[in-house]
């Protein structure tokens, strides 16, 4: 698995999680942005702007520019969106919820390293996340 590629995944967002389900309702286009020793930090792909959960509530997002979306087989026929404060935190030893190992593309990296360093400036911030760890 490499950083910056995107895989098909079962993802499971935080507020499927917290009404107690337990796996992602689909397979959709997720990346990986962060890895340890021991996990990947998923983040998901979405036709869908992310909208404030809460009042006064600001989402961490990036628009996916459409050569992105080519280069990781996304539909260029409306926006696409990489959610930034919902991700799916899997352990390297418990990789079911992939369709495959193999990505179905790769950012750049230029777009990559803004991505990460927007979530890595968040969490040296303590702003809100919203992780799910899969088990």
């Amino acid at each position: 698995m490499i950083r910056g590629g995107v895989y098909r995944f079962n993802y499971l967002w935080s507020h499927e999680r917290d009404r107690g389900e337990e796996s992602g309702r689909k397979i959709r286009h997720a990346c990986l942005i962060v890895e340890t020793t021991d996990f990947l930090y998923m983040f998901p792909f979405t036709s869908k702007k992310p909208v404030a959960r809460t009042a006064g509530e600001k989402r961490m997002f990036e628009v996916v520019p459409e050569i992105e979306c080519r280069r990781v087989g996304l539909s260029g026929s409306s926006p696409s969106y990489l959610v930034l404060d919902d991700f799916n935190k899997v352990s390297r030893s418990k990789l079911y919820d992939f369709e495959g190992i193999d990505p179905v593309g790769t950012l750049s990296p230029k777009f990559m390293e803004k991505c990460a360093r927007q979530f890595l400036q968040a969490v040296a911030e303590r702003r809100p996340l919203k992780g799910v760890v899969r088990s």
